[in-house]
């Protein structure tokens, strides 16, 4: 094989420089790379934040010239106003979706005589709660809103830093962030009614932790112009902080320390939050707290003087107090590293419907005059049976009744006068002739309601009607077609729930090492490290699924799949699939106990296969030990061939024996390869040496027979007499779908010829059993005819005999009364006289 190497390029013959194959270079300061012990190394990626760089992420406006911050103050304090101007209406339909709510009572509409209906269809209610209901249980389950997603290779180290990320969030969303689940269900329960709605997240220094909020979309104003909220060129927040909190983010470091003027005033509440109110039963108190309007507005400036940005445009967090007209704070917002200065995002932004324009619409503007529709039929049909009911009548002028209404109670009777000549009560008051309540205008409220619903809600009821036997699928694409308008907007809930995630693993890397001062992170082996990249941590929700019916009808649809194709899928994921929607506890007890792989010695091998567990071979083991060792045991009669081992002995012994051999195979070619290069084979997907490498791999192959055949002479009769021992015990394997028609169809026509056959033979029986027993009666009555003509016979001679006796006995007295008459004569007489 030598005269292969000069071929192979100069790198493939190892040399001092390269003896671990081909190296590529990679351009990066040695600080930057960790060598470890084994030869492995760890690239230490840029995981600077705050902590590393105190001057970058510091508050610009301590520096700042006072003019300067009061004349930016001034200018956004003005563009705010004018955004807010700008937005009056959208606020306005808002507060019509509360108010439609009913629960404020100051629904819109309605009459206004005493008495009147103030009811309110619940629909727009019912629509709110119902979708809230829905998506909090997709978003966020109780083991936690995070899930792995390893992009590319799946190699180990990325799956362990994956979950290892995905554990430590979900402990976070659902422990640490005590209030993310509230604040989260809170947003949700808004999104219908505002369209758009808003969720932040930040790193609170003296809590040590992160922060969630749910920011309403009255409270974040954008201005006229904007796309959306990400490339606005200016969004502000709206924080409505008491006197306390705000010296409190003074303390902090987060505001400049300015002298502190305290609010008298309230704040001017916007429309929906007078709704709200409502709605809370809360009322204005004296601004006791002292509440002040602080704006976070997130812009992008020109700083002349700032060394980072030189004077470019760049993002930056601008905090205006409106009390004192100034700026608070100057933050610059980008990473220190991003020579792009490209915008951070700490404000997520949830749509219910996309429409034109910065914000997303909901169900005030979907089904806002069906809502009111509904509201105002359920109120006639109330205020109709009300009034049929009432006592509301027309009095005859000129009856003597006091000028008061009379006032009749139960049981009381009441004397009223009538003019001269009425003698009839009923001619001096009648009844006002009010029309019933319409069944026209009820059959108007369920069309009302069924159309209002079916915009928002979905249509798994008609499940109900669908047959068992249907088509696979069938269920899923009903209940896919009954509930697309919720889908795509769990889809868009899902991508922003993506974007919280990122934010969050960015917090993380900020400040995990200061939230290590806490007891409980400190324990959790989790590394700032593992907070570069953030690809790999996706939400638990899945945005082609939305409920657990269509859970549910999935998989029942796999089930049906794994019953028409055997086989073909693993049975126990399918299992255990079904439990866990099932949301059976402690799945783990319920399925059987597979070991994990172990390596162990040929002879504990043969008895793990004899106890019908099977073994797994290693590549550095001697395999034609092990081999050897395997088939003495087969072929032992009192063990591998004993009839209580074989059964479970053969079948894991043939599958192990495979193993062996064909490890065997791959190192004795890969030696007469390797050693033919003089190095391990490495980078075979290289083109320019992959044909040389392949020319060596087909010589190997040549070398490897030779060995084979002077390595297993003596194994092979062994291994054919095993396999046919294996064959006896291995079970039937599964006909294709035309075999087993014919076999059913062949044993359902021995299964009716041999019915046919037990007729016949119990009719032969029963044939038989007739015969036999007519036959015994026939003999019976011959023996009994027989017997009569005997003793006839018997008595006809008898009564012969008699006769001839008689006839003897009359010829014998004939005789002797001849003889004594002869006698006589002979002797004298008749008496004897001689």
């Amino acid at each position: 094989m030598d005269e292969l190497l000069p071929a192979l390029p100069p790198e493939m013959t190892g040399g001092p420089e390269d003896e671990e194959g081909l190296l590529v270079d990679l351009e990066m300061e040695e600080s930057e790379v960790e060598e470890l012990p084994d030869g492995s190394a760890i690239v230490k990626m840029d995981i600077s934040g705050p902590d590393e760089n105190e001057d970058f992420y510091s508050n610009m406006a301590e520096s700042m010239p006072e003019t300067e911050l009061s004349g930016l103050a001034l200018k956004y304090l003005d563009l705010i106003e004018k955004d807010k101007e700008a937005r009056k209406k959208r606020d306005e339909q808002y507060e019509e979706g509360i108010r439609r709510t009913g629960l404020g009572n100051d629904a819109p509409g309605g009459a206004n005589f005493q008495g009147a209906s103030k009811v309110v269809h619940p629909v727009m209610a019912e629509a709110c709660i119902d979708f809230m209901s829905r998506a909090i249980k997709e978003l966020f389950p109780p083991d936690g809103p995070v899930r792995t997603q390893v992009l590319g290779e799946a190699s180990e180290d990325k799956t362990e830093v994956a979950e290892r990320k995905r554990d430590y969030m979900n402990w976070q969303l659902t422990e640490q962030i005590e209030e993310f689940r509230d604040e989260m269900e809170q947003m949700l329960t808004q999104l219908p009614l505002g369209g758009s709605q808003y969720m932040k997240l930040w790193y609170d220094d003296h809590k040590k932790r992160p922060c969630a909020e749910f920011i309403p979309i009255d409270n974040m104003i954008i201005p006229f112009s904007a796309a959306n909220v990400y490339t606005s060129q200016r969004a502000a927040e709206v924080h409505n902080i008491t006197q306390q909190e705000f010296e409190r983010r003074i303390s902090a470091g987060l505001y400049r320390d300015v002298s502190v003027i305290r609010a008298t005033a309230e704040p001017e509440p916007t429309a929906p939050e007078k709704a709200n109110r409502k709605v809370e039963g809360k009322n204005p108190d004296d601004n006791v707290d002292g509440v002040r309007t602080v704006y976070h507005v997130y812009v992008n400036l020109e700083e002349e003087d700032d060394k980072y940005s030189n004077g470019e445009m760049a993002p930056y967090i601008m905090m205006i107090d409106e009390e004192d007209r100034t700026v608070v704070g100057l933050y610059r917002n980008w990473e220190e590293s991003d020579e792009t200065m490209t915008k951070l995002d700490w404000i997520i932004e949830f749509k219910f419907i996309p429409w034109r324009g910065a914000l997303a619409i909901g169900l005030p503007h979907l089904i806002g005059g069906l809502s009111a529709a509904l509201t105002g039929a359920l109120r006639a049909l109330m205020d109709s049976a009300h009034i049929t009911n009432a006592a509301t009548m027309l009095k005859l002028k000129g009856a003597r009744i006091s000028g008061q209404s009379q006032q009749v109670e139960v049981t009381q009777v009441t004397e009223i006068e009538g003019a001269p000549g009425v003698d009839d009560i009923r001619k001096i008051a009648m009844p006002m002739p009010f029309n019933p309540p319409s069944p026209i205008l009820f059959q108007l409220l369920g069309w009302l309601t069924d159309a209002a619903k079916g915009v928002v809600t979905t249509s798994e009821e008609k499940i109900a009607d669908v047959n068992a036997n249907a088509p696979v699928g069938t269920t899923q694409a009903l209940i896919e077609q009954g509930a697309h308008v919720f889908s795509s907007i769990h889809a868009r809930l899902h991508h922003s729930q993506t974007r919280l995630l990122k934010v969050l693993g960015r917090i993380n890397r900020w400040y995990l090492e200061d939230m290590r001062k806490g007891d409980i992170v400190a324990e959790l082996p989790i590394r700032r490290e593992d907070f570069v990249r953030n690809t790999d941590v996706i939400p638990v929700s899945d945005p082609h699924i939305f409920s657990e019916t269509q859970r549910m009808a999935q998989n029942q649809a796999v089930i049906a799949l794994d019953k028409a194709y055997p086989g073909v899928m693993d049975a126990t994921a399918i299992v255990k699939r079904s439990l866990k929607m099932l949301k059976v506890p402690n799945i783990a007890e319920l399925m059987p106990n597979i070991p994990e792989p172990e390596e162990m010695n040929a002879a504990e091998e043969n008895v793990s296969m004899s106890l019908g567990r099977g073994a797994f071979a290693y590549p550095h083991q001697n395999h034609l030990a092990h081999l050897q060792t395997h088939l003495d045991y087969a072929m032992n009669p009192i063990y591998g061939s004993n009839p209580l081992i074989a059964p479970a002995f053969t079948t894991n012994a043939m599958e192990h024996i495979k193993q062996h051999l064909v490890l065997w195979y791959s190192e004795r070619m890969r030696g007469y390869v390797e050693q033919a290069l003089g190095r391990p084979v490495k980078d075979y997907d290289m083109p320019e040496i992959t044909d040389q490498v392949d020319k060596l791999f087909g010589l190997g192959s040549q070398l490897v027979n030779i060995d084979a055949q002077k390595a297993f002479e003596r194994l092979m009769p062994v291994l054919q007499q095993m396999a046919q021992t294996a064959a006896t015990y291995a079970p039937q394997p599964p006909l294709d779908p035309a075999s087993q028609v014919y076999k059913e169809t062949s044993l359902a026509e021995t299964q009716r010829k041999a019915a046919r056959d037990a007729k016949e033979l119990e009719l032969q029986s029963e044939k038989a059993d007739t015969d036999a027993i007519l036959r015994i009666k026939d003999q019976q009555i011959r023996v009994a005819m027989d017997a009569a003509d005997n003793l006839t016979e018997e008595r006809i001679k008898t009564a012969e005999l008699s006769q001839d006796a008689s006839v003897l006995k009359h010829e014998q007295e004939k005789t002797a009364l001849t003889a004594l008459k002869e006698a006589q004569s002979t002797l004298g007489g008749p008496n004897g006289q001689y």
